[in-house]
């Protein structure tokens, strides 16, 4: 992935959390979404890293 690719991929990740939290869900799943969404973009910054 290019530096457009990985920064568009991780402002898309953001987007759709921060709308999910806001309209879809409780408290618990909140935390469990937003760990979930950490993970992801956690992987996506070593798999970026490692690859260049």
């Amino acid at each position: 992935m290019n530096d457009i690719t990985f920064y568009i991929v991780g402002i898309l990740v953001i987007i759709v959390g921060v709308i999910l939290l806001k309209r879809f869900v409780g408290c618990a799943i909140r935390i469990i979404v937003t760990l979930i969404l950490m993970a992801i973009l956690a992987f996506a910054y070593y798999y970026y890293k490692t690859m260049s």
